[in-house]
């Protein structure tokens, strides 16, 4: 899980921790990352897609209570 303080966001933090989980999964050999988010954070689905995240509906859950977690993913092996 990622997140950043509302009154941080805008400096390059989230793209910051996103490019370190990139880096951590492409050391470990990992092929892909994806991850969960909720419909309510749209500044952070514009920063997944610009980093070149696409959304997988077909991973997205409903955890309890009753909270979706809408998919994206991202292919390292085209990277």
């Amino acid at each position: 899980m990622l997140a950043v303080q509302p009154s941080l966001q805008g400096f390059g933090i989230g793209a910051a921790l996103i490019e370190a989980c990139i880096d951590r999964a492409r050391a470990d050999g990992k092929h892909a990352v994806v991850l969960h988010t909720t419909p309510w954070m749209a500044s952070a689905h514009r920063l997944y897609q610009r980093r070149g995240f696409n959304r997988l509906p077909d991973r997205d859950v409903i955890v309890p209570p009753d909270v979706p977690l809408m998919a994206y993913g991202l292919e390292l092996t085209s990277q």
